[in-house]
């Protein structure tokens, strides 16, 4: 078990190449929390909710996947990642009391947004932009949270084991959210690791070309 001080960002090379499940004592419980979770459901219905509740990103939608039939499976990978429990509820004036979205649903409006606003540029350039789009809003959301469960299994989006499967062990109604410092919550570490585990090998080489050549 991993000391309050030591989080599963902390190990060695060797053991964060192998995600896996962080035992710490979790912090003080969000008081107000911008993040909690809902009911769960499938990755499969939760994108399928999705797909029907946002009819005018349908357009953008097939687009992509006409561009890229990967990102079907791309879509499906983000849905394990983050699943559609993670409930974001915005602090803004006006909105109604308990108004929420799944973080799933606001990183791929982020990320759809982000093609549909790339549409003049290469088709490896929306692709980019898509990932790029998605990775930053689920760093926005999800960066400085932790879930824990009551024997301190936590779990955090940048130490790389998707959502769906360390709930799949849990009693869902028994997992609090925290807020933490802990490296595997960081900014950059969730960004990584949510486009890891979304993007195949193939498609992360051609980004990464892509990437490489912008930066000459």
């Amino acid at each position: 078990m991993l000391s309050p001080d030591r989080a599963a960002g902390d190990q060695d090379a060797g053991e964060r190449n192998a995600p896996g499940r962080d035992r710490v004592s979790p912090p003080e419980a969000v008081t107000a929390p911008r993040i909690s979770l809902g009911a769960p459901a499938a990755p499969a219905d939760t994108l399928r909710r999705f797909r029907l509740s946002q009819a005018d990103l349908m357009p953008t939608v097939r687009r992509l996947e006409l561009d890229w039939p990967c990102s079907v499976a791309m879509m499906q990978r983000l849905a394990e990642y983050v699943t559609g429990i993670p409930l974001h509820h915005p602090c803004r004036p006006g909105l109604r009391t308990g108004s929420s979205t799944p973080v799933l649903f606001l990183c791929l409006q982020k990320g759809l947004g982000a093609y549909d606003a790339a549409s003049d540029a290469s088709d490896d350039r929306r692709l980019l932009a898509f990932i790029d789009g998605l990775c930053g809003e689920a760093a926005r959301l999800l960066s400085g949270i932790a879930l824990f469960t009551p024997d301190n299994d936590c779990w955090m989006a940048g130490n790389g084991m998707a959502l769906h499967g360390w709930l799949a062990s849990c009693d869902t109604h028994s997992v609090t959210v925290h807020r933490s410092q802990r490296r595997g919550a960081s900014h950059q570490r969730v960004v990584d690791a949510v486009g890891r585990y979304v993007v195949m090998a193939r498609e992360r080489a051609i980004l990464d070309r892509v990437r490489l050549a912008g930066a000459i």
